[in-house]
């Protein structure tokens, strides 16, 4: 196969190599990674999980009781008590009809109402 610059079948001419210039380096990092670990829980969040164990310890209902009684799963409810999910409005109605109280009720600070 002939290159384009050959005209025979010698080798052609050296060419300067100026197109192959070395381009300028720029640092390049590689982005901060996000923090890892679990997100801050908020106050609020902290306390309904106190209160809700508060209250089905007071009223001596296991997690499993509790659950059936919100209509939510056991590790659900497990995890609310841990503090390990942001609770929508819809689960904490759930959780404070099974108390009977209301989501006002569950969410003030302990010992008021």
């Amino acid at each position: 196969m002939a290159d384009s610059d050959c005209t025979s079948t010698e080798c052609p001419a050296e060419r300067p190599y100026t197109h192959l210039a070395p381009r300028p380096l720029y640092c390049v990092r590689e982005p901060t990674p996000p923090p890892y670990g679990k997100p801050p829980v908020s106050e609020t969040t902290r306390r309904l999980a106190k209160n809700v164990r508060l209250l089905r310890v007071s009223h001596g209902w296991s997690q499993e009781v509790l659950a059936e009684l919100a209509d939510l799963n056991r590790s659900f409810v497990g995890s609310i008590e841990r503090a390990e999910h942001n609770v929508s409005l819809a689960t904490a109605e759930k959780i404070a009809r099974a108390f009977d109280l209301s989501v006002a009720e569950l969410l003030s600070p302990y010992g008021r109402t």
